[in-house]
């Protein structure tokens, strides 16, 4: 913050000509700088999560489990034997080998049909005020991001189970 911020200076009379309050630094000290995510004791959200932005986080989250789901796999196979080490997964534990398939082929669908979308979104008229008929309208992001969950659960499990 600005050694003058509020307060008069050598350049200017300060904000006093608009109107601010003479405790304003004392006011501004005592408000918080952005509500929180969780109610106090963080039982519950304190804003309701729209669709949109669970869909743009998710999007967000599996891009990055993704990178390092294939790092991982690259050092794997660089350091050793990738298809061997699938197979021991396979034949030790295959409870665990199709919940392993399920953790990678639901991020790689949702975060595929996310990137769809958003290119679908990209090369759609977005409108204007009086113009409804944009993908970007709320309903229409709701929709879509409601059938986004949906189809990636149900086409992820899908391509685990067939793996």
């Amino acid at each position: 913050m600005p050694p003058y911020w509020g307060r008069p200076s050598p350049y200017t009379e300060g904000t006093g000509f608009l109107g601010t309050p003479r405790d304003h630094l004392a006011r501004v000290a005592r408000r918080p700088l952005a509500p929180d995510v969780f109610e106090v004791g963080g039982k519950s959200l304190h804003y309701k999560m729209p669709w949109g932005a669970l869909s743009s986080i998710a999007n967000r989250a599996t891009g990055t489990a993704l990178s390092f789901g294939f790092a991982a796999a690259g050092y794997v196979a660089l350091t050793g034997d990738l298809p061997a080490a699938l197979a021991a997964l396979r034949a030790d534990a295959p409870a665990l080998a199709f919940a392993a398939r399920s953790a990678i082929s639901f991020p790689l669908v949702y975060h595929f049909l996310g990137a769809a979308r958003h290119f679908v979104w990209d090369l759609h008229r977005i409108g204007d005020q009086a113009d409804k008929g944009s993908l970007l309208e709320l309903p229409k992001v709701e929709r879509s991001s409601k059938l986004l969950f949906a189809s990636s659960a149900v086409l992820g499990l899908l391509l685990a189970a067939v793996g």
